[in-house]
């Protein structure tokens, strides 16, 4: 019975799981999903997730220390061959058997506060590691979203490409018809011909793109390669009204600095190391701490006088001696650290300098946080000059491409500037379509920095 409920639950257990799998494969992934199933998949943030668990074990551990030491003991022995009698000097051989419990316990009253200190240290540890986790979440989310970003700018160049081989296409047809009327030279369908065929390779070459981007963000994704992955591509809001004259970099810096878990767990680990340093300091204070025992024994050969004349004695019952027996202890210890090879005071120096170090990374981390804020605002900020002239740029080309086509159909142009048209065309919308992902990532950067979600819409 057990055997075959536990089939039919593995059964089960694969047919959820090829369910789950379809399931993903059919799907287009949103940013969203992506970096849902990254949160709880990635082996980075799992990694950082277990240093958490371990920082939070030993919190629990040091607060527990506070505790006093109990431990319990039995002692049996069993003595045989000869011995010699302390009243007639002769051997004897007599066998004996003896048993001893006992129960000890002990707390320490003072120590400098070392223990107390140890918590505080280990509570500044958990939260390090807690700001460690949500720092790799952050970088795994914003690495997410460049890989998104970049598949969404390959399909919009892939369509770019796919738009000028149907106009290509369409000219080489009223080229066809022209040649065939005798109004285009033969050199001249010629080169629509050429012209179609560059395009197709770079269709060719765009698909390709595509097919790259979708698969650095599925191995960021950690996904089985049996998965069929592709991305649902929204409307991705263009957010041109952003005004860099009222939103200043050293504003994005002040908020940042409070929120940003990079910061957070250097300040904890500063907290960490001055505790650590507390400790150190303690080791050269007094310890005072309470004892108390408890022992018990039996001896089989224990006797006990019960005439003195004649003098008789009898033997004592295993009931009688554990009664009679029994015996409690309480004490108070005290140690003072006199000389320990310097050892103590080489602590208190490294944990100084520890604090220390620990200081001047917080002060880096802050550093390095204000110049990649000052960075990505300035990257933003022409990002968005980049696009705006771009955009200027592309409407002019395709002006530019409309008046040489109709040129060319009555006469007026020739191939060549035809085609020069249409390749500044091109051009003009493929670096269109670069900045305008380029500023929309460098956005959403800044979005990060200033603790905002992000998203696409």
């Amino acid at each position: 019975m057990p055997q075959f409920y536990f089939v039919k639950h593995l059964g089960l257990f694969f047919v959820l799981l090829l369910a789950s799998t379809f399931s993903f494969s059919q799907k287009k992934w949103t940013l969203p999903t992506c970096i849902e199933y990254a949160v709880q998949n990635n082996v980075q943030i799992k990694q950082a997730e277990l240093y958490e668990k371990i920082a939070a074990n030993n919190t629990l551990q040091s607060g527990l220390n506070l505790l006093p030491t109990i431990n319990s003991g039995a002692n049996y022995n069993f003595s045989f061959g000869n011995s010699i009698d302390p009243t007639t000097y002769s051997y004897v051989n007599s066998n004996s058997q003896s048993l001893t419990t006992n129960l000890n316990a002990s707390l320490t009253l003072i120590n400098g506060f070392q223990k107390v200190n140890t918590i505080y240290r280990n509570k500044a540890e958990q939260e390090a590691s807690k700001f460690d986790k949500e720092n790799t979440v952050n970088n795994t989310v914003l690495q997410l979203t460049n890989y998104f970003l970049q598949i969404l700018l390959n399909k919009e160049l892939l369509k770019t490409t796919e738009k000028q081989v149907d106009i290509s296409d369409a000219q080489l047809t009223r080229a066809k018809m022209q040649a065939k009327s005798g109004t285009l030279a033969e050199s001249g369908l010629y080169e629509f011909e050429a012209q179609l065929a560059r395009d197709k390779a770079s269709m060719i070459q765009a698909k390709n793109n595509v097919a790259i981007a979708l698969l650095q963000l599925k191995l960021a994704l950690q996904l089985n390669d049996s998965v069929d992955f592709d991305i649902e591509s929204p409307s991705v809001a263009e957010n041109m009204a952003v005004n860099f004259e009222t939103l200043d970099a050293s504003d994005i810096y002040r908020t940042a600095v409070y929120n940003q878990p990079s910061i957070k767990s250097a300040q904890a680990k500063v907290a960490s190391a001055i505790f650590t340093r507390k400790v150190a300091l303690g080791s050269l204070s007094p310890t005072i701490s309470a004892n108390f025992s408890m022992s018990d024994n039996y001896f089989n050969k224990a006797t006990r006088v019960v005439s003195v004349v004649p003098y008789v004695t009898e033997p004592v019952g295993f009931n009688d001696q554990f009664k009679n027996n029994f015996s409690k202890v309480v004490g108070f210890n005290l140690s003072l650290p006199i000389l320990a090879g310097w050892s103590r005071m080489n602590n208190i120096a490294n944990a100084k300098v520890q604090q220390q170090i620990r200081t001047f990374e917080l002060d880096n981390q802050k550093n390095r946080l204000r110049q990649d804020i000052q960075q990505a605002y300035n990257n933003a900020k022409a990002a968005q000059e980049s696009y705006v002239a771009n955009d200027k740029s592309a409407a002019a080309a395709r002006k530019s491409f409309d008046v040489y086509q109709k040129r060319f159909d009555v006469g007026l142009a020739n191939t060549f500037e035809l085609q020069q048209a249409r390749t500044n065309l091109l051009r003009a919308e493929s670096q269109l379509i670069q900045a305008k992902y380029t500023y929309v990532l460098d956005l959403k950067i800044l979005d990060f920095y200033q603790g905002k979600p992000i998203s696409l819409q």
